[in-house]
């Protein structure tokens, strides 16, 4: 993809643009603005044409979004510093591009698995993962600029580009045992084990708050790295994901230091 102008030249064959993306596989849903109109979000997009039309009907020039399992997009916002060129794309990554209403880009790619949030270490692109993420449509309007979501590059769905998936995929955890990183038979290890034992005995609904909690106490208390790992095992081992414990951990340390 060039570097001077973003994107590559658009290869865009007409037609309607929604139409084109349910081709493509997605399914859809009615948008105010940026924000979905049926009672369950994402979960009421779909590829059935008559409740299409029927929302047509309803909804009359409403905005769309767009989702599909298996296919993640990177949004590139060039007013928080996203740009194409910071991909290193190549020609061979060409794949289904939409230009944005605020002058951006969205990238569709094939991935399935966890992703980011963002791309790691590229200011300015965020990862929507289909079936809980989605986007807006070609075809729709930005509600700040009034300008159109553009069908730039209809083109096949390329896979996500090797190189990219160091920056994208969420990384997995694997702690050592909470015993390997806090002695509980040492002075340090008695002290801290109720917070250990708390969070390994967290019931689900009760787990990240009790994870904030004990983070916390550790904090106020100046408890050594060791204690944070011991917690972050603990948390790992009772089902809680590696970014949610980084988050929630980093979150009760703030909590004990304001």
């Amino acid at each position: 993809m060039s570097s001077t102008n973003e994107v590559a030249p658009a290869t865009t064959g007409g037609g309607n643009p929604l139409g084109i993306m349910l081709e493509h596989g997605f399914s859809v849903g009615p948008l105010a603005g940026k924000i979905p109109i049926t009672a369950h979000g994402v979960v009421d997009f779909t590829r059935d044409r008559n409740v299409i039309a029927s929302w047509k009907r309803k909804f009359g020039e409403c905005n769309w979004g767009v989702t599909q399992v298996g296919v993640i997009c990177l949004d590139v916002d060039p007013r928080n510093g996203g740009r194409v060129s910071a991909l290193n794309l190549r020609p061979e990554h060409s794949t289904l591009c939409v230009q944005t209403g605020s002058g951006g880009w969205h990238l569709y790619y094939r991935h399935s698995g966890s992703v980011r949030g963002k791309v790691d270490g590229i200011p300015g692109i965020d990862i929507k993962a289909g079936g809980r993420g989605y986007l807006v449509a070609p075809g729709s309007i930005h509600p700040d600029t009034g300008r159109p979501y553009r069908l730039y590059r209809d083109a096949p769905i390329a896979d996500l580009p090797e190189h990219l998936r160091a920056l994208i995929v969420q990384p997995t955890y694997a702690p050592p045992a909470r015993d390997a990183v806090l002695d509980k038979n040492s002075t340090s290890g008695d002290r801290w084990e109720g917070l250990v034992r708390a969070v390994h005995e967290a019931q689900p609904g009760n787990r990240n708050s009790t994870l904030f909690w004990a983070a916390a106490r550790a904090a106020a208390d100046s408890a050594p790295a060791a204690v944070y790992s011991a917690l972050a095992a603990a948390a790992h081992e009772i089902g809680l994901g590696a970014h949610e414990i980084h988050q929630t951990i980093q979150s009760g340390q703030r909590k004990a230091a304001s």
